[in-house]
Protein backbone atom coordinates (compact mmCIF):
# COMPACT_ATOMS: atom_id res chain seq x y z
CA UNK A 1 0.00 0.00 0.00
CA UNK A 2 0.98 3.36 -0.66
CA UNK A 3 1.84 5.97 1.75
CA UNK A 4 2.22 9.15 -0.42
CA UNK A 5 -1.67 10.09 -0.29
CA UNK A 6 -1.68 9.92 3.65
CA UNK A 7 1.80 12.28 3.58
CA UNK A 8 0.28 14.50 1.07
CA UNK A 9 -3.12 14.92 3.30
CA UNK A 10 -0.74 15.21 6.65
CA UNK A 11 1.40 17.63 4.83
CA UNK A 12 -1.73 19.67 3.86
CA UNK A 13 -3.43 19.59 6.96
CA UNK A 14 0.11 20.87 8.55
CA UNK A 15 -0.26 23.88 6.46
CA UNK A 16 -3.64 24.34 6.95
CA UNK A 17 -2.61 24.22 10.88
CA UNK A 18 -0.04 26.93 10.47
CA UNK A 19 -2.13 29.50 8.52
CA UNK A 20 -4.96 28.82 11.53
CA UNK A 21 -2.29 29.28 13.99
CA UNK A 22 -0.90 32.61 12.32
CA UNK A 23 -4.69 33.86 11.38
CA UNK A 24 -6.56 33.37 14.72
CA UNK A 25 -4.35 35.45 17.62
CA UNK A 26 -6.10 34.07 20.25
CA UNK A 27 -4.64 30.50 19.89
CA UNK A 28 -1.45 32.10 20.60
CA UNK A 29 -0.04 34.35 22.93
CA UNK A 30 3.14 36.00 21.17
CA UNK A 31 5.15 35.57 18.29
CA UNK A 32 7.59 33.03 20.53
CA UNK A 33 4.37 31.04 21.38
CA UNK A 34 3.52 30.88 17.44
CA UNK A 35 6.44 29.35 16.69
CA UNK A 36 6.59 26.98 19.33
CA UNK A 37 3.49 25.26 18.66
CA UNK A 38 3.79 25.69 14.91
CA UNK A 39 7.32 23.66 16.05
CA UNK A 40 5.69 21.09 18.17
CA UNK A 41 2.71 20.88 14.84
CA UNK A 42 5.66 19.77 12.84
CA UNK A 43 7.11 17.23 15.46
CA UNK A 44 3.52 16.21 15.26
CA UNK A 45 3.46 15.80 11.62
CA UNK A 46 6.87 13.78 11.91
CA UNK A 47 5.85 11.32 14.39
CA UNK A 48 2.45 10.19 12.54
CA UNK A 49 4.45 10.02 9.37
CA UNK A 50 6.79 7.74 11.14
CA UNK A 51 4.04 5.69 12.56
CA UNK A 52 2.19 5.35 9.33
CA UNK A 53 4.69 3.77 7.66
CA UNK A 54 5.46 2.01 10.43
CA UNK A 55 1.86 0.52 9.89
CA UNK A 56 1.78 -0.12 6.25
CA UNK A 57 5.09 -2.01 6.70
CA UNK A 58 2.83 -4.56 8.93
CA UNK A 59 0.60 -4.58 6.41
CA UNK A 60 1.56 -7.53 4.65
CA UNK A 61 1.99 -9.74 8.19
CA UNK A 62 -1.16 -11.36 9.57
CA UNK A 63 -3.59 -9.49 11.17
CA UNK A 64 -3.00 -9.73 14.55
CA UNK A 65 0.54 -8.72 14.01
CA UNK A 66 -0.99 -5.64 12.73
CA UNK A 67 -3.50 -5.04 14.85
CA UNK A 68 -0.26 -5.12 17.74
CA UNK A 69 1.67 -3.08 15.03
CA UNK A 70 -1.12 -0.55 15.14
CA UNK A 71 -2.39 0.00 18.12
CA UNK A 72 1.32 -0.42 19.74
CA UNK A 73 1.78 2.88 17.60
CA UNK A 74 -0.95 4.48 18.30
CA UNK A 75 -0.05 4.31 22.02
CA UNK A 76 3.25 5.36 21.06
CA UNK A 77 2.15 8.22 19.15
CA UNK A 78 -0.49 9.73 22.16
CA UNK A 79 2.28 9.36 24.96
CA UNK A 80 5.04 11.21 22.30
CA UNK A 81 2.07 13.81 21.57
CA UNK A 82 1.49 13.70 25.99
CA UNK A 83 4.83 14.42 26.02
CA UNK A 84 5.58 17.47 23.03
CA UNK A 85 2.57 19.23 24.95
CA UNK A 86 4.02 19.04 28.40
CA UNK A 87 7.29 20.29 26.80
CA UNK A 88 5.47 23.47 25.60
CA UNK A 89 3.89 23.58 28.79
CA UNK A 90 7.33 23.85 30.48
CA UNK A 91 8.85 25.82 27.90
CA UNK A 92 6.29 28.39 27.19
CA UNK A 93 6.08 31.42 29.46
CA UNK A 94 2.18 31.85 29.40
CA UNK A 95 -0.11 29.01 30.11
CA UNK A 96 -2.18 29.15 26.52
CA UNK A 97 -5.13 26.58 27.03
CA UNK A 98 -6.53 27.37 23.67
CA UNK A 99 -3.05 26.16 22.30
CA UNK A 100 -2.97 23.23 24.09
CA UNK A 101 -6.44 22.54 22.68
CA UNK A 102 -5.49 23.56 19.59
CA UNK A 103 -2.48 20.45 19.62
CA UNK A 104 -5.18 18.17 21.29
CA UNK A 105 -7.06 18.71 18.27
CA UNK A 106 -4.35 18.52 15.48
CA UNK A 107 -3.74 14.54 17.25
CA UNK A 108 -7.37 13.62 16.63
CA UNK A 109 -7.13 15.03 13.38
CA UNK A 110 -3.88 13.13 12.41
CA UNK A 111 -5.49 9.63 13.82
CA UNK A 112 -8.65 10.28 11.96
CA UNK A 113 -6.80 11.13 8.68
CA UNK A 114 -4.80 7.83 9.43
CA UNK A 115 -7.91 5.38 10.31
CA UNK A 116 -9.44 6.60 7.60
CA UNK A 117 -6.26 5.26 5.37
CA UNK A 118 -6.00 1.86 7.28
CA UNK A 119 -9.43 0.90 7.35
CA UNK A 120 -10.24 -0.23 4.19
CA UNK A 121 -7.61 -3.15 5.35
CA UNK A 122 -9.14 -4.11 8.53
CA UNK A 123 -12.04 -4.21 6.49
CA UNK A 124 -11.03 -6.33 3.74
CA UNK A 125 -9.22 -8.87 6.19
CA UNK A 126 -12.24 -9.51 8.63
CA UNK A 127 -14.39 -10.42 5.84
CA UNK A 128 -12.20 -12.44 4.70
CA UNK A 129 -11.77 -14.53 7.75
CA UNK A 130 -15.33 -14.24 7.84
CA UNK A 131 -15.75 -16.20 4.45
CA UNK A 132 -13.10 -18.15 5.69
CA UNK A 133 -15.17 -18.95 8.83
CA UNK A 134 -18.28 -19.38 6.88
CA UNK A 135 -16.58 -21.52 4.21
CA UNK A 136 -15.22 -23.88 7.27
CA UNK A 137 -19.11 -24.74 8.52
Amino acid sequence: MNSKPLIKTYSIFFLIQCVVLFAIPQLSKSALDKILLASISLAMLMLFIMGTNKILNGLSVSQSRFNAVFFGSMGLRMISTLILIGIYLVVSPLINKFGIIFLICAYFVYMSFEIKFILPKLRTDSEKSKNTDDARK
